[in-house]
């Protein structure tokens, strides 16, 4: 799939980048994969990593990436989830020629076990605690890293989010975005909802939410446009906005929802960890509807915003449901603030002072 023509991620960067040649986009290649009665189409470039490909695999069919065995692939041992694309060996009885496009296609066989479809099934919850878990411990503090090594100003990984645009820019809309209105991109696990609680609870889902949820959505709706962006399979968001009626509410719309399969990954201090790109947004609606100087990240782990330092706002994780949580109260004062006319660029404030930013509100 084709990007719009804006400006390219390193030109979109915050604080400025490490100057890059032509990106080398690799071959395309088709696979289809077949999974249980259904054949699954998947395109990768050469460039891509086996990572990759699970992470799309687990999107489509909610099998994890551990879980995962792909028949077919290649000749012998299965690759590390780090092997790219373009070193497989495909076995001659997987090649089977070409698409209509010209596109080298190779079969394969997915076999594995789902996640349960409902996630209050306790069986399964910890298991889907598993990559949040991960990412905590492999937070990023931008203080403590080299300005060389950070992943918004390398080469490697702009190209790689140059690929997940070309790949995944036209992500399906729930509502269409409003002319004039900022964006709110939000995350979900630890940030609006205590997720611990919403997997291994039997109380309804409503008793996980962070106090104030549906009011702070509410408050800042009539200014932005709301984007949940969540680390996990597209099926467990689902699930969790609809028992979270955060789908429902009369009083506020998301305008999509994006999930893992968008998240490339990127190695900071010798730690792999998945980020989330606003540039994927930026980049699809041209920066008169959505730019670094009106889109504003909320999340738990600092980490997700490293290619967008200048947009993040780091929020203390939401755990054990503290009922005097008082978080989005203060937050939704600082978005209306952010909101006022006489804020023209989000990116010249310093987010991680947001508790201490004194400016008048969005009327």
């Amino acid at each position: 799939m084709s990007a719009p023509s804006q400006a390219s991620a390193h030109d979109q960067a915050v604080n400025g980048s490490a100057a890059a040649g032509p990106v080398d986009e690799g071959t395309t290649i088709a696979f289809k994969c077949k999974y249980a009665q259904t054949v699954h189409s998947v395109r990768l470039t050469t460039l891509d990593e086996v990572s990759d490909l699970k992470a799309i695999l687990f999107s489509l069919t909610d099998v994890p990436a551990e879980r995962q065995k792909l028949i077919g692939l290649t000749k012998g041992k299965l690759p590390s989830d780090d092997t790219l694309i373009g070193q497989l060996a495909f076995p001659p009885s997987s090649v089977k020629g070409k698409t209509a496009e010209g596109l080298k296609e190779v079969s394969m066989i997915l076999v594995g076990t789902p996640k349960a479809l409902t996630f209050k099934d306790i069986g399964k919850a910890d298991e889907a605690l598993e990559d949040l878990i991960q990412g905590e411990a492999a937070d990023l503090d931008p203080k403590a890293v080299d300005e060389q090594l950070l992943p918004h100003r390398n080469p490697k990984y702009i190209a790689k989010v140059e690929m997940i645009i070309k790949r995944f820019s036209d992500f399906p809309l729930i509502t269409p975005p409003r002319p004039g209105k900022k964006l709110l991109v939000l995350d979900l696990d630890y940030t609006l909802v205590d997720t611990d609680r919403l997997l291994h609870s039997p109380g309804p889902a409503m008793e996980s939410a962070r106090p104030g949820m549906h009011d702070f959505l509410a408050t800042v709706y009539p200014y932005y446009d709301l984007v949940c962006w969540s680390q996990t399979s597209w099926r467990w968001v689902d699930a969790k906005l609809t028992e979270l009626h955060m789908l429902s509410d009369p009083r506020y719309k998301l305008s999509w929802v994006l999930d893992k399969t968008t998240m490339p990954s990127v190695e900071t201090k010798g730690k792999k960890h998945h980020v989330k790109p606003l540039e994927l947004i930026w980049r699809r609606f041209g920066p008169e509807q959505y730019s670094p100087k009106n889109t504003l990240h909320i999340d738990d782990l600092s980490k997700n915003f490293a290619m967008n330092p200048g947009n993040g706002l780091k929020i203390k994780p939401y755990k054990n449901s503290p009922h005097m949580d008082s978080e989005l109260v203060a937050i939704g004062k600082y978005c209306l603030q952010l909101a006022h006319p006489s804020v023209e660029d989000f990116t010249k404030i310093d987010h991680r002072s947001w508790k201490h930013f004194n400016g008048p509100t969005a009327e």
